[in-house]
């Protein structure tokens, strides 16, 4: 089996499909099975056209699951209140095309690429997670270590050294090919749990060895440039007084909230 076949293999779909499988063991509930396609704009943006000034691509991160209202016909699970709706809500932001969509890997955000050229200005991309299998850290190891969150960690890093530094070369390579001209903002993920929380340190150590993979690729790349929101997001986990991330039995649980959405949007235009 190769390399990219082993991570197809291990990965279930996105952080979303991390909600589904720990609140089918913890609270025997269920929630919707994700869908790839490429989506429209929110409501209350304008319709997506073939002039793409500002584009969002990406996974459910980028999408804005955890931010609410979403629209129940919508596969991808686009939130007005992710971080790519506040962007293009910006004054002066017209043509904008919002890509995100719950349960994208890297692989698929080639498909996400329609519409952009040398009249791109900038491009926020959010992926990696799901090529990486955090969904089944997080399973494996929420509540505490465990011989299954151990395995778990080990698939992530052999994944994360082996497969996605050149899954997410290939990736950048396009996105600069569809949009040469465009900046090209490419986000981390926060810490999920606070420290107090079972299973903190090695969930959140996941999120690290993601970050740094991306971290590292996008330092490679000329005109792009790395959003750390590790810091931002310090002291608003899962477990914290002001939690920024929604949990448990929220079916969009472990994914920002619109605060941290809000967070989200304001480091990217702190780079922009």
């Amino acid at each position: 089996m190769s390399a990219h076949s082993i991570r197809k293999s291990r990965t279930t779909g996105s952080l979303a499909a991390t909600s589904v499988a720990v609140l089918a063991l913890l609270f025997g509930t269920s929630a919707p099975a994700t869908a790839l396609a490429t989506p429209a704009n929110p409501p209350g943006l304008p319709p997506a056209v073939d002039k793409v000034a500002y584009a969002a691509l990406g996974d459910s991160y980028a999408a804005g699951f955890g931010g609410g209202d979403y629209d129940p016909f919508d596969p991808c699970a686009q939130s007005p209140n992710g971080y790519a709706a506040q962007l293009a809500s910006d004054p002066g932001n017209v043509h904008v095309a919002l890509r995100g969509c719950t349960g994208a890997d890297t692989d698929d955000v080639l498909a996400q690429l329609g519409g952009l050229d040398h009249r791109t200005r900038f491009v926020t991309l959010t992926v990696g997670a799901n090529d990486l299998g955090l969904d089944a850290v997080t399973e494996a190891c929420l509540g505490g270590p465990s011989a299954a969150c151990t395995e778990a960690i080990a698939a992530a890093g052999f994944i994360a050294q082996n497969v996605l530094p050149g899954d997410l070369a290939v990736t950048l390579a396009a996105v600069r090919t569809a949009a040469p001209r465009a900046t090209v903002a490419v986000t981390g993920y926060p810490h999920l749990l606070e420290p107090i929380v079972p299973g903190a340190a090695e969930v959140n150590a996941g999120v690290d060895v993601l970050n740094s993979v991306i971290a590292g690729v996008v330092g490679s790349a000329p005109g792009f440039v790395y959003v750390d929101v590790v810091g931002t997001f310090q002291g608003h986990g899962i477990g914290s007084a002001d939690p920024w991330i929604a949990s448990p039995p929220d079916f969009d649980a472990f994914h920002p909230n619109p605060a941290g959405y809000t967070a989200y949007a304001d480091a990217i235009r702190a780079v922009r």
